[in-house]
């Protein structure tokens, strides 16, 4: 259990890299262009990112596969995206709240996909 909790906050650690870089990205461009066209643009971006710090830092001993991980991150987004909105719309519960909660549930159901799909043990 240690080794799985161990790499869980690796991955933690990674997501809040990824977002410290790509968040002040996403704001700077979103004051250039459009928003929805600056969340398309920084998306792949924050993939990429995301996965060589992974694959550097978290799965060291695991072989990876970009194409299954750009998968498990869109899963991610749509998660994410679908749950703020049916907290929101549906629930009744706050933005801010409905937004923490989805990104625990993304978080969660990410590292798992990726841990099982993205990232399979080399034997």
């Amino acid at each position: 259990m240690f080794p799985n909790f161990k790499k869980f906050i690796k991955y933690g650690i990674v997501g809040i890299i990824n977002t410290i870089i790509t968040y002040p990205a996403f704001i700077l461009l979103s004051n250039i262009i459009d928003y929805t066209l600056a969340i398309i643009i920084i998306f792949p971006l924050g993939v990429l990112l995301s996965y060589f710090l992974n694959k550097k830092f978290t799965f060291t001993k695991e072989k990876g596969s970009m194409i299954i991980f750009f998968i498990v991150m869109t899963a991610m987004f749509l998660t994410n995206f679908l749950t703020t909105w049916i907290l929101v719309e549906f629930v009744n519960i706050i933005k801010e709240i409905s937004q923490g909660i989805a990104i625990v549930t993304a978080f969660t159901i990410h590292y798992l996909l990726n841990k099982k799909f993205s990232f399979k043990t080399i034997s």
